[in-house]
């Protein structure tokens, strides 16, 4: 699925009346190598047939959002989804039909549709990643990396706080987390597995923390989220970055392996 390189890349933006959606499509807004072609929302919903440029008390772009996903599908690269897993589903199955790239920030994904988003990477360019934000990850590799040269007798514990609304406990971003630990344990022929800690409260837009616990000393990396914006922005940048890419499936660590 090859693109020209530097062209302006046509994405669409599923759930585009919710928080996420409209932090991705305001910064889209801003970036002069993306434009939006569509915006999806669920039937009844009050954004629906507005302007985006409305919707986002912004010149109007004469595109509006619809809940018809043959419309929506009509003119795109990349398809940018953040939505529960129906929707992870319903959006990668008609973006493989279409040949459009797809980028998912969705967490908490079952492992069937885990499968399902690896099935259509043969067809077309996948990126899933549970946190978008290029700081995360950043994290995460850290922890794997401390894991490889810490002292086997250390104890380590992931921490994750969010707001209360959301529904994943612990968050996809913690698992990913306790998951390239455990690997890194495995490459020190260590099968242990690491606890993680969940808290659900007030409005926190995520907080992670690896606490790597010895005896008398602790090393602790940690990440703060503090606004939407660092999601959508990680999200938009992989669809320019993934847009050109072969069929496959990506994720952040190819993404920041690519920045050098």
């Amino acid at each position: 699925m090859k693109k020209q390189k530097n062209k302006i890349v046509k994405i669409g933006i599923v759930g585009i009346g919710g928080k996420m959606g409209k932090a991705i499509a305001k910064l889209a807004l801003q970036d002069p190598n993306v434009s939006i072609k569509g915006g999806s929302e669920q039937p009844n919903h009050k954004v629906l047939k507005k302007d985006i440029g409305d919707l986002l008390g912004a010149s109007k772009i004469n595109v509006h959002v619809t809940d018809n996903i043959i419309k929506f599908f009509n003119n795109l690269d990349v398809v940018i989804e953040f939505g529960l897993e129906e929707a992870t589903t319903r959006f990668v199955k008609e973006a493989s039909k279409r040949n459009v790239a797809f980028v998912s920030g969705s967490t908490g994904l079952s492992n069937k549709t885990l499968k399902l988003l690896k099935t259509h990477s043969k067809k077309i360019p996948i990126f899933w990643s549970p946190n978008m934000s290029i700081g995360a990850n950043i994290l995460k590799k850290l922890a794997s990396e401390t894991t490889l040269k810490i002292s086997d007798n250390f104890d380590i514990d992931v921490t994750d706080i969010h707001h209360k609304q959301k529904r994943d406990i612990p968050s996809g971003t913690a698992l990913s987390i306790k998951e390239s630990i455990e690997s890194s344990l495995k490459k020190k022929k260590i099968n242990r597995k690491i606890n993680v800690s969940a808290i659900r409260a007030g409005d926190s837009t995520g907080e992670h923390s690896v606490i790597f616990s010895g005896n008398g000393e602790k090393i602790v990396i940690k990440h703060v989220s503090t606004s939407r914006d660092i999601f959508a922005n990680g999200a938009i940048e992989a669809s320019k970055w993934v847009h050109s890419k072969k069929d496959g499936f990506y994720n952040m660590n190819d993404f920041l392996a690519s920045r050098g």
